[in-house]
């Protein structure tokens, strides 16, 4: 049973999963890979990004074991092998990227999410909310910033996704 103190962050982690979802729905390959400017991320770029952040923060950093990406081998299911989850590539970096699964991206982002979830539930103690660790752009950082952190950054992507659907779609859900 997850305990109380998760259960918000794990709502938020949630309603923006599916909100994605739905921002997602019926778009081209095309809408996809779109960027509206040179230097502007795609979508499909942007939903690899989100699943790999939540992945690196909860996985890698939290429970201090192997990322589901690389645990059940998702680069080469997504044909995708940036080691990285996006943060300070370049540019020019982002761009030299191949266009992204997003179906597969989307499975994968799935099994994120439910061991995100395992872990509220199972492992994730109130206490461990003061654990600090260290990382070299936010150093020393707690778990519960790390998950204040994880909702500002999954909401900002979904955002901008949904943003960058508005600029080619209009108001069409």
């Amino acid at each position: 049973m997850m305990r109380p103190f998760l259960i918000a962050i794990d709502s938020g982690l949630n309603e923006a999963f599916e909100k994605l979802k739905r921002a997602l729905d019926g778009l081209s390959e095309d809408e996809l890979h779109w960027r509206p400017a040179l230097e502007s991320n795609t979508i499909d770029w942007m939903v690899w990004h989100m699943a790999r952040v939540e992945d690196n923060w909860v996985n890698v950093r939290m429970r201090e074991s192997e990322s589901i990406w690389d645990r059940d081998g998702w680069a080469e299911q997504t044909g995708v092998e940036e080691p990285s989850n996006g943060f300070g590539l370049t540019g020019e970096a982002i761009r030299a990227m191949p266009a992204f699964d997003v179906p597969k991206v989307m499975e994968y982002y799935s099994a994120v999410r439910e061991g995100t979830r395992s872990y509220f539930a199972n492992e994730m103690q109130e206490e461990d909310l003061k654990k600090e660790i260290t990382h070299p752009r936010y150093d020393p950082v707690s778990y519960a910033w790390i998950l204040g952190h994880l909702l500002c950054e999954e909401a900002e992507h979904l955002g901008q996704i949904e943003y960058l659907r508005g600029m080619m779609r209009g108001l069409d859900k």
